[in-house]
């Protein structure tokens, strides 16, 4: 039961902030021009919250396959978080350095709006995170590896030895 809850709420927590983007980033039927040059936006605001958190994930993934060691839900959500504050640092850092170099003044490329695109970044990628923590969570199987490691199991009586 606790898994179904987990798999539901997580599927909410990943499609939710999409569908948030969609009311906010898509123009009115009044004012489009039509084609996919409408929902432009929406794709990059999409790839930038999903992106940035699977690039995390990715990563986490990447470094316990080369180390051999497994990790848990909590681990993800972390690897997330770290994923889309990476990215938070790297869009910022580098369009105000762009806007220095170029232009000499910082609000030139990224507008007096960037602290309020770093907070829904921030917000809307934590929730991502918590979904995918959350779908990971429950569809890892009984048969998944456990958290303590290889051969750290307590047994139940002591082996046979044959005689």
């Amino acid at each position: 039961m606790t898994r179904i809850a987990a798999l539901m709420i997580g599927l909410l927590l990943v499609v939710g902030p999409g569908l948030w983007l969609t009311d906010v980033t898509v123009p009115v039927p009044k004012y489009r021009k039509g084609g996919l040059g409408d929902f432009l936006f929406l794709a990059q605001t999409l790839f930038a919250v999903h992106g940035s958190v699977l690039i995390g994930v990715g990563l986490l993934a990447l470094h316990a396959r080369r180390s051999g060691r497994p990790f848990g839900p909590n681990e993800v959500f972390m690897a997330g978080v770290f994923g889309v504050c990476a990215a938070c640092f790297a869009f910022f850092g580098g369009g105000s350095l762009y806007g220095i170099v170029k232009y000499g003044s910082f609000d030139k490329v990224i507008g007096n709006l960037w602290g309020m695109l770093a907070i829904f970044w921030g917000v809307l990628g934590a929730l991502v995170a918590g979904g995918i923590a959350l779908l990971f969570y429950a569809l890892r199987g009984p048969a998944g590896p456990s958290s303590a490691g290889p051969g750290t199991r307590q047994w139940s009586s002591p082996p046979r030895i044959p005689s």
